[in-house]
């Protein structure tokens, strides 16, 4: 997981430490991250791509998943393109001299992207940390269902879980594709 469950203790102020209590702690961390990492579109843990991209004719070719880390193979319709002909800029490879061939599926990565630990920006964590904190808070059922009552007249208010809020203060490392 891309955050500690020490971080998360700490960040949360529960410091309990049994093994079931770690164990549903832990099972948020990666629901959380799960969640922002399909919010994204891509895990925010360094992980293992295999893409076949379109080429468009430019000088960047925008892989699917962000920031890339390695590069482990690159063709061009099958013909290895050589690393010191194209740069790594966030998600997306600039060619040196030229613009990537115009081809359907005609470019295909083998690479790695993603964050870990010590390299994941502070945004995406304390949105990983403000969701699994509300799912500890609910858990046992306890959403939050509150009433008011003035003269003869009564609401009841219930807490929900939209993650949204939270979501939204990540947007820049969202990646925007057609398909």
């Amino acid at each position: 997981m891309i955050v500690t469950l020490t971080e998360f203790n700490t960040y949360t102020g529960n410091m309990e430490n049994t093994t079931d209590v770690n164990s549903m702690k832990e099972r948020f961390l990666k629901s959380a991250q799960e969640i922002v990492s399909h919010h994204l579109g891509y895990s925010v843990e360094n992980s293992d791509y295999d893409d076949f991209i379109c080429g468009i004719g430019q000088p960047m070719l925008y892989l699917f998943a962000n920031p890339i880390t390695q590069i482990t193979t690159l063709t061009i319709s099958g013909v290895a393109v050589s690393s010191d002909s194209y740069s790594i800029k966030g998600h997306g490879l600039r060619l040196n001299d030229g613009v990537w061939p115009v081809g359907i599926d005609n470019i295909h990565a083998v690479y790695k992207a993603g964050w870990s630990s010590g390299t994941v920006p502070d945004s995406v964590k304390q949105a990983i940390f403000q969701i699994a904190s509300l799912l500890l808070q609910e858990a046992g059922g306890n959403i939050g269902i509150t009433g008011k009552t003035m003269s003869e007249n009564s609401r009841t208010f219930i807490n929900y879980t939209n993650f949204d809020k939270w979501l939204d203060k990540i947007d820049e490392y969202k990646i925007v594709r057609l398909v």
